[in-house]
Formats: C-alpha cells, sequence, structure tokens
C-alpha cells in the first residue's frame, strides 16, 4: 500500500502578515484529489471488513 504526502511551506513574509492567502489553483485540485482517493479507500476498506465479516460468520450488518 503506498501513501501520498503532500507538504508546503507555510512561512509568511513579514509584509503580509494579517493577510492570509488563497490556496491556488493546483492545491485546490490536489486537495480535491486527495479527499476522493481517501473516500475511494474508506469504502474499500468497509467493503473488505464486511466480506471478512461475513466469512467469518459474524454479525456484522451490510451498509450498503
Amino acid at each position: 500500500m503506498s501513501t501520498l504526502q503532500i507538504s508546503a511551506s507555510m512561512a509568511t513574509s513579514t509584509a503580509s502578515e494579517g493577510t492570509l492567502r488563497r490556496p491556488g489553483p493546483v492545491l485546490r485540485v490536489l486537495r480535491t484529489v486527495v479527499a476522493a482517493m481517501a473516500e475511494t479507500n474508506r469504502r474499500r476498506a468497509e467493503l473488505e471488513i464486511a466480506r471478512a465479516a461475513r466469512s467469518y460468520g459474524l454479525g456484522i450488518p451490510d451498509r450498503t
């Protein structure tokens, strides 16, 4: 399993103190992609847990 790690500098210049910069389009796209990947992985994990529970006869109801 691979892990995606994105980091950005949090340094601010003294001239821009007190003003927050909005994330640029690339960062917004990356955040959207990472959120979609997380949702996909969460759903895959739910399905795998449900499959394993059924195979071992555990009484975990499906959420579908």
